[in-house]
């Protein structure tokens, strides 16, 4: 598990600066464009991880490509990431940010982890069903996992709903190793 703390200090740096602009939903569509340019295997990134050319060319280069593209703010905080040699936190601080700023709008990530694919009258059952009791919206995603055996757990925030076959299997297990015959 990689650690986000780096990235989400500067993740709510940027955001506060870009809430009291009132632009962050601007600034989170920038920082996504952004990252589809510069995300790795892409020629910007390459030119910007090379050491041949030095960072006052890259940040040169870098603030004619953003100008006019990106919000000032977003160059300036991207200008700062390369200056601070922290570019390879860059994707996190974008989903750090992007989670603060559904935080902001009352949104909520679900993440729905199950042993085959669920169907789409399932999964709109479920996120229904997860709006209705979290009070909440929720923003949904999927991830099959064949070692679950069958069911499925959902993940909201750090609170899990664990009903798979996997979990229910290893209860029935602790349980009997439990009993004294």
């Amino acid at each position: 598990m990689r650690d986000t703390t780096v990235a989400a200090r500067y993740a709510r740096a940027l955001f506060i600066a870009t809430e009291r602009r009132q632009e962050t939903e601007r600034a989170l569509g920038d920082l996504k464009g952004v990252l589809e340019v510069v995300r790795p295997g892409t020629r910007v990134a390459s030119f910007l991880a090379t050491p041949e050319v030095r960072l006052p060319d890259k940040r040169r280069a870098l603030q004619d490509a953003l100008r006019g593209r990106a919000l000032p703010i977003v160059a300036v905080f991207f200008d700062l990431l390369l200056r601070k040699k922290r570019l390879p936190e860059f994707p996190v601080v974008v989903t750090e940010f992007e989670s603060l700023v559904e935080e902001m709008q009352g949104i909520q990530r679900a993440q729905v982890v199950s042993a085959v694919p669920l169907t789409a009258p399932e999964l709109e059952r479920l996120h229904r069903e997860l709006e209705r009791t979290t009070r909440h919206h929720i923003r949904l995603t999927t991830r099959v996992e064949l070692e679950l055996v069958g069911g499925a757990y959902v993940r909201i925030g750090d609170r899990v709903l664990d009903r798979s076959v996997r979990t229910l299997l290893e209860s029935i297990a602790r349980q009997l190793y439990e009993v004294s015959v």
